[in-house]
């Protein structure tokens, strides 16, 4: 008889006596001519801590509520008070599904049927459904940092989530935004503002702390350089080039020569004034503030700019998420129609 028949044999007499292997654990480990092998058999978390020698800890000791872990975790947790809020949201989601889970319990099972629980009773749409998991995942490797779990809960559990369309403003819907501007309210902060991150891609947290300090001089043209405050990185934006200089001439009719360029009250009266207007110049479209972002990266990809330099001004860590903006949509289908027509 070999090894594994050994421990094959073990592990059913041991299913025989009535160990239970969903909340008990056996980590065997035996050494044979210098060789070491290890078998762990039921659920490894149901192990807390390890001394040289091993033990069985008590059931007082072994109960570790997550929802208070998630509550201290979050407490205590380095990140923007905007994420806070998120990991809040998803705090209470799981407190109204469990007011107490045992850390210990958590597997593939359970996070599935809490999937099936805020899809039909909370009626969470699977994007959503996707960032709550996002959450637990990430204070359930905090658990496993601290050893409080040993297995990964969702090693056989797979985060499901579903593309979505971004909005974004053609060169003809741009255009009439312009048009508005200079015709009707040149002074309006929220289409200054939004224009602004059209031709930049700055994000609504990075317009709003935007100085005329931040534009300099590189090789006699203007940049914008400066840190974003979501990745902490810098981004670097040719103002003279990009969209013929648009953005540099926009700041040039605003007056202010120190302190912030652009005075928004909060991200939501701005959307709410952006939709206004909008709706206003005949844009039938649900345009936010951060469709700008998207306008700025569809725009360049559309004119023909490489996709790695529109990840670096857009401050992407990743290529592959700039790729998003790459895929078909009706402008390029457009463009690419008319370009074979211009070879006949």
């Amino acid at each position: 008889m070999d090894l594994n028949e050994i421990i094959n044999q073990l592990e059913n007499e041991l299913k025989n006596i009535g160990f239970d292997e969903n909340h008990s654990a056996m980590l065997l480990q035996i050494n044979i001519e210098g060789y070491s092998y290890i078998r762990s058999i039921g659920n490894l978390n149901s192990f807390r801590n390890f001394s040289s020698s091993p033990e069985i800890l008590s059931s007082q000791n072994t109960c570790i509520d997550f929802i208070q872990f998630l509550a201290d975790e979050i407490e205590c947790s380095v990140i923007r008070s905007s994420t806070k809020v998120l990991h809040l949201d998803t705090l209470r989601l799981l407190s109204a599904y469990h007011s107490h889970v045992d850390i210990a319990s958590i597997d593939s099972d359970y996070l599935s049927r809490l999937t099936i629980h805020m899809r039909d009773q909370c009626h969470l749409a699977t994007n959503t459904i996707a960032k709550h998991m996002k959450v637990i995942k990430r204070y359930l490797n905090v658990a496993r940092k601290k050893n409080i779990i040993l297995k990964d809960p969702f090693s056989n559990y797979r985060i499901q989530s579903e593309k979505t369309y971004r909005e974004f403003l053609t060169e003809k819907e741009l255009f009439k935004l312009e048009e508005y501007r200079e015709t009707i309210a040149p002074d309006n902060e929220a289409l200054n503002s939004f224009l602004f991150s059209c031709y930049t891609g700055l994000r609504y947290s990075d317009i709003i702390t935007v100085t005329k300090q931040d534009i300099i001089l590189i090789n006699k043209k203007r940049w914008l350089v400066k840190k974003m405050k979501k990745t902490s990185d810098e981004v670097r934006v040719p103002l003279s080039a990009i969209f013929n200089g648009k953005a540099l001439e926009l700041v040039k009719h605003i007056r202010r020569q120190r302190g912030l360029i652009f005075k928004l009250s909060s991200p939501q009266q701005t959307n709410r004034e952006l939709k206004r207007i909008v709706k206003t110049v005949g844009i039938r479209k649900n345009i936010t503030f951060h469709s700008a972002r998207h306008t700025c990266a569809t725009l360049l990809i559309y004119r023909g700019v490489n996709i790695t330099t529109v990840q670096r001004i857009l401050g992407h860590k990743n290529v592959t998420t700039t790729q998003i903006y790459s895929a078909v949509t009706d402008l390029t289908i457009e463009k690419d129609i008319k370009r074979s027509n211009k070879l006949k």
